[in-house]
């Protein structure tokens, strides 16, 4: 998950999603994530007991990228059990075919060719179903939930975890930046709304959705996560590199980027203002360690998982 409050789009291609399903971005991202989540076991253990994840379970990865999540669940399971990931991106899948035969879990995980709208498994397949960050991509996302149902057994659970609205950002020594962060943000998510009919931050629809779909036993959990520079919990290089990561991913789409900040209402005056100051706050955190290291800036966000039972 970024810091940076842009969800950004790819120069080449007129879908902002289309740069969230990239390799590249798909395993630095999740790489980056995979070690800020090192030191905060407590969430394996909320995915473990949400989820229901043992031993013997068949699971199917929804929109699985490169496997990332895919391998995370299966090894949660703490014995045998299968999973399938589906993904409609073939260098994706070539990437988690490759990562999965490297992490010694060829045997328990494969994976399909297929598209979350029509996924290639036989109907009343799996115990557990579920997607991550997918449905936030969709038009329809009830539709996929439809065909996760499908695919689960009766009884099995469907479950998806999207971001949520609860998002915050402080930067005590720029109020300023600090309100500017926030209406950059909400402009960026009605323009994606506006021009592309999706809701990125679809996280608290997720129970209405599943309603709608017929599941029961609605469930629901947040997974909150909070960044602070000056943690000492954290390493400094990788604090480092994802400054550097998501410093390079603005500047290459900033074109777009302005262009749908100004569709979401964002004066042309405040982009610039934003970017001044993200710029310059990147370049003086990276340029000064101990600047760094006692940053007390805080950024909060979440995910919503929500989980329904198929029913007999």
């Amino acid at each position: 998950m970024s810091r940076h409050p842009l969800i950004r789009s790819h120069k080449r291609n007129r879908s902002v999603s289309a740069q969230a399903f990239r390799v590249r971005y798909l395993r630095r991202s999740r790489e980056l994530y995979r070690r800020f989540l090192e030191r905060k076991p407590w969430i394996s253990q909320l995915y473990r007991q949400f989820l229901g994840l043992r031993p013997g379970l068949r699971i199917v990865d929804v929109g699985c990228g490169t496997g990332d999540f895919t391998r995370y669940l299966v090894r949660l399971c703490s014995g045998r059990c299968t999973a399938i990931g589906v993904d409609n991106r073939k260098l994706s899948l070539q990437a988690a075919i490759g990562d999965t035969r490297r992490e010694g879990l060829a045997k328990q995980i494969s994976y399909k060719l297929g598209d979350a709208l029509s996924v290639p498994i036989e109907d009343d397949y799996s115990d557990l179903t579920c997607c991550r960050t997918v449905l936030m991509h969709l038009k329809d996302p009830q539709k996929a939930v439809s065909e996760m149902t499908r695919v689960t057994k009766p009884g099995g659970l469907i479950a998806a975890i999207e971001g949520g609205r609860m998002v915050s950002f402080v930067d005590p020594r720029d109020e300023e930046y600090t309100e500017l962060s926030y209406e950059t943000n909400q402009a960026w998510l009605r323009a994606i709304k506006k021009l592309e009919g999706k809701e990125f931050k679809i996280g608290e629809r997720l129970p209405s959705i599943f309603q709608e779909t017929g599941l029961r036993d609605i469930q629901s959990e947040i997974h909150a996560d909070a960044w602070l520079y000056c943690d000492p919990r954290r390493r400094l290089e990788d604090i480092k590199a994802e400054l550097r990561f998501e410093s390079s991913l603005s500047r290459e789409s900033r074109r777009r980027d302005r262009k749908y900040l100004e569709k979401g209402g964002l004066s042309r005056a405040n982009i610039s203002r934003y970017y001044r100051k993200y710029d310059r706050r990147v370049k003086e955190l990276l340029s000064d360690d101990k600047k760094l290291r006692t940053d007390a800036s805080f950024y909060g966000a979440t995910f919503v998982l929500v989980t329904g039972r198929k029913g007999p």
